[in-house]
């Protein structure tokens, strides 16, 4: 017998009740700066993994570059509010 995972079968047991999930609108902007173009993403709302997404991505944007990683942890203001709404289990 092996083993699989959930998400490799098609069949999650888990749905998402109505009403949930970020169900918010973006706009993209870019912004030229010293030569540079910079794209920015403008949510209505935040979700959890939003602060975490943005680190991800300057990591990878300073190991492409081969610039210093200039980001920083989300605020512990920031992480409790996102923690403390709409938690869903």
């Amino acid at each position: 017998m092996s083993a699989k995972s959930l998400l490799f079968t098609g069949a999650l047991p888990y749905t998402d009740p109505p009403g949930c999930g970020p169900c918010r609108t973006e706009v993209t902007m870019t912004i030229q700066k010293n030569g540079r173009l910079y794209n920015f993403i403008v949510r209505d709302k935040i979700v959890i993994e939003d602060p975490y997404l943005v680190l991800v991505k300057a990591g990878a944007f300073s190991i492409r570059t081969g610039e210093p990683y200039a980001g920083a942890t989300p605020d512990r203001s920031v992480r409790d509010f996102l923690i403390k709404s709409n938690v869903v289990i």
